[in-house]
């Protein structure tokens, strides 16, 4: 296993490796990533035909850890034979999250009322499990801080690629969720979106791609990959006061602990990274417009 010498550990805690865009290459871009430094990725199988897939590629990479659960927009298929055999993946498959689960408001179909049960139903299989929940939301950040106020006992929760409001950002502060952040962050038209997460604490961040979705602007390919990661951590980093290591290091840490990674072997800090061992937990008040200063950030 190929990694860059000297650089941060870092952890993709949300990706799509399975996906059929890197059936041509898959192999080449988790060695890419690896090479790029990146130490563990966390595959999430959105429906049952990827719970099989994410098995099969944690089988060949043995850095890939995995997670299970129904995607919002697929919630009309949450039936009792689905739960069935959710359950029984979660039972021989041990994944580190149940997920992606949420709300997704931005069509029409599913319909809020599916998508409850399905919501539910997962929240409640992690709570029997003892597992984080990751969440999906889209235009629901009010739905979804009432449905999770009933649930003050779950494991952590995950905001999966945060876009949501500033009330959301403050409730996640106070829940102590953990906050998904990505290369949705980095465009040029997400400036409210990073004077949001200035928000949200540091010991809360975890890096992901979402991949093949949602690459950052610039990047060599419109599909996106864990490779684009160091990058990602280096335009956001600013925003706590950090630099592109040091949001690289403290992630890792917050990734490990929150899904369990005994197998990530994390280096001891060097002075390098030392701030990160004191993670930083107020956050930075941003002048107008400061979110979107610096040059790389493009449109998109």
């Amino acid at each position: 296993m190929t990694e860059a010498l000297g650089s941060p550990p870092i952890i993709d805690t949300h990706t799509h490796l399975d996906d059929p865009a890197f059936d041509l290459d898959r192999v080449t871009v988790i060695e890419r990533s690896r090479a790029a430094g990146v130490r563990h990725f966390v595959n999430i199988g959105y429906a049952p035909d990827r719970w099989e897939s994410s098995r099969a590629l944690r089988e060949n990479a043995p850095d890939v850890a995995i997670a299970l659960g129904l995607h919002p927009q697929l919630a009309d298929q949450y039936a009792p034979s689905l739960v069935a055999d959710l359950k029984r993946a979660i039972e021989v498959l041990n994944p580190v999250a149940i997920g992606e689960t949420g709300f997704d408001f931005s069509r029409a179909v599913p319909g809020f009322a599916e998508q409850e049960r399905a919501f539910r139903g997962q929240l409640e299989i992690a709570a029997v499990h003892g597992l984080p929940a990751i969440i999906h939301q889209r235009d629901a950040s009010d739905a979804l801080m009432k449905e999770l106020d009933l649930w003050p006992g779950l494991a952590p929760i995950v905001l999966h690629s945060f876009d949501g409001t500033q009330r959301l950002a403050d409730w996640a502060t106070e829940r102590g969720c953990f906050v998904g952040i990505g290369g949705l962050a980095t465009r040029r038209s997400s400036e409210s979106l990073r004077e949001t997460l200035t928000r949200v604490r540091t010991d809360r961040l975890i890096l992901e791609t979402d991949s093949p979705y949602l690459a950052p602007p610039r990047s060599a390919s419109r599909r996106n990959d864990p490779t684009n990661l160091p990058g990602i951590a280096a335009l956001l980093a600013p925003l706590w006061g950090l630099s592109g290591e040091e949001l690289c290091w403290l992630t890792s840490v917050n990734g490990v602990s929150l899904f369990g990674l005994t197998a990530v072997e994390l280096p001891p800090a060097t002075p390098d990274f030392r701030r990160s061992s004191e993670a930083p937990v107020a956050r930075r008040e941003l002048k107008p417009g400061e979110g979107s200063r610096d040059p790389r950030i493009a449109s998109g």
